[in-house]
């Protein structure tokens, strides 16, 4: 498997622990990277932007963009360039926040476009993403079979009580344009016959 901004690769040793796997990494992030080195078998340390150079790692059943997209000038390419790291009939998983959630667009008809320190509208974010426009990205980058999913983020819905968690899977299912926080997706490297 290969981690695609993997930072101190926390995730992908988890990965290793617990599902039998064995994981790479892309950290261009030099101290993120070398704690990464640390739990991860190997780390490439160049731009995500320039990942043809390792072509020499180009057998992996499965890659890994979790928040990613949202910083690379041109994601589209890059999502391109990483289905030469997958073997046939691999899967992408990407999450992207969701620039179409009620509160960004409540915001943007109040015509306020604010950066803040995380989040959807955090400073280091140069693209943005709606469930369709991911989908998109991912099938013009040579992937089939993509399903999209989004994570409930209602914070007007606060509190853990089971029907509260309920509501929200349910609100979510029936909006998840609006409702989405983060979109989960799937994709499939298409097969050479």
């Amino acid at each position: 498997m290969l981690d695609v901004g993997c930072d101190t690769g926390r995730f992908g040793e988890a990965l290793q622990l617990n599902k039998d796997c064995v994981v790479d990494g892309i950290e261009p992030h030099l101290p993120s990277a070398e704690i990464a080195q640390t739990r991860l078998r190997n780390v490439f340390t160049t731009p995500i932007e320039n990942c043809r150079s390792f072509t020499n790692y180009n057998n992996y059943d499965a890659l890994l963009s979790l928040d990613v997209l949202e910083h690379l000038q041109n994601p589209w390419s890059v999502l391109e360039e990483l289905s030469q790291f997958l073997n046939p009939g691999g899967k992408i998983f990407v999450v992207v926040p969701n620039i179409a959630h009620v509160a960004i667009v409540r915001r943007l008809i109040r015509g306020q476009f604010e950066y803040s320190d995380r989040g959807t509208m955090n400073r280091t974010h140069l693209r943005w993403f709606t469930r369709n426009s991911l989908q998109k990205a991912l099938s013009e980058a040579g992937y089939e079979k993509i399903e999209i999913k989004v994570s409930p983020h209602i914070p007007y819905l606060s509190g853990n009580y089971l029907l509260l968690r309920k509501l929200k899977i349910c609100l979510t299912h029936t909006f998840p344009d609006q409702l989405g926080g983060s979109i989960i997706c799937i994709g499939t490297k298409i097969s050479k016959h």
